[in-house]
């Protein structure tokens, strides 16, 4: 028996909430196997994040290289870029497997003390290098937006149609390559999550989710492996995207606290029997996305 396998390129936070490990149990969660390459190594807690440590780009070339030449990997998902040179090597990878679907899910983390790098430039070097490349992103509306007026101005856009200007952005970048692109909002102050998935040819869904009271720490990391896994296992990306957002607000609804700040995502809310289930509200019935490609509707 083998599992579809995912090449994560992530940070290492200690916590487990995000980063490469989050990445690991949110596929395995899912019936997939994750190759993690660590691109930084963080140090914090559930309430912050102190430090960043960004690892040797060599090496990471390595290390994916020597994965992708011993095993046949069905997606590539990328976290944390903490540096220039970490967005080339990456790039130069994909560039390789051009049959391998990318899902670009980015956090610029740049070292305190890093002079050499830039978080700006950092996305400039992305937008150029990986985004063309790239069959989904998903960005929340700040980093999409930042994406996107790299190259164009979108001032009479949102002058005079604001409520177009996310699409605007979408669709700046889907011209440059990039296939699909999530768009969440989890900062805006609505009772309601929304999340668009963009094409080409537009607006392909939308959906939305009820804003739950705590914060957590990995939502992202989780909603991202979740998507990829099921893109992995052969699900269309519309369908994938639905399922994966509906795993990762279950993760979030069965949340659980490890510390004394945010609450992480429990990546195996499902196998939950018994009293834990009883204590949750609603919490009957409760069950994963079937990761299998026959699910396709």
């Amino acid at each position: 028996m083998t599992y579809p396998i995912i090449l994560c390129f992530n940070a290492h936070d200690p916590t487990g909430g995000a980063g490469v490990v989050a990445d690991a149990l949110t596929c395995a969660s899912l019936e997939t196997s994750a190759f993690t390459v660590t691109t930084a190594l963080l140090t914090g807690d559930f309430s912050q994040l102190d430090a960043v440590c960004p690892l040797d780009a060599d090496w990471i070339d390595d290390q994916a290289r020597t994965l992708l030449e011993d095993s046949v990997i069905q997606a590539i998902k990328i976290g944390v870029l903490p540096d220039i040179n970490m967005v080339r090597v990456i790039a130069e990878i994909i560039s390789d497997y051009p049959q391998v679907p990318v899902i670009l899910a980015p956090s610029i983390l740049v070292a305190d003390d890093d002079e050499e790098n830039d978080a700006e430039e950092i996305v400039r070097a992305m937008l150029e290098m990986i985004v063309p490349n790239t069959h989904l992103l998903i960005v929340q509306k700040p980093m999409l937006a930042q994406l996107a007026e790299v190259r164009h101005d979108f001032a009479s856009v949102a002058a005079h149609q604001p409520h177009a200007l996310v699409a605007a952005h979408a669709q700046a970048l889907l011209g440059m390559g990039c296939e699909y692109i999530l768009v969440t909002d989890a900062t805006a102050p609505d009772t309601q999550v929304v999340h668009q998935l963009f094409h080409d040819e537009g607006l392909l869904r939308t959906d939305s989710t009820a804003r739950l009271a705590d914060s957590f720490l990995g939502a992202n990391s989780t909603l991202s492996a979740a998507i990829t896994a099921l893109i992995a296992h052969g699900q269309a990306t519309p369908q994938a995207v639905g399922e994966g957002l509906e795993y990762t607000w279950q993760t979030l609804k069965h949340g659980i606290s490890m510390g004394m700040g945010k609450k992480i995502p429990d990546r195996f809310f499902w196998t939950r029997t018994g009293d834990e289930v009883d204590a949750q509200p609603n919490a009957s019935g409760l069950q994963r996305p079937n990761p299998s490609p026959s699910t396709l509707q």
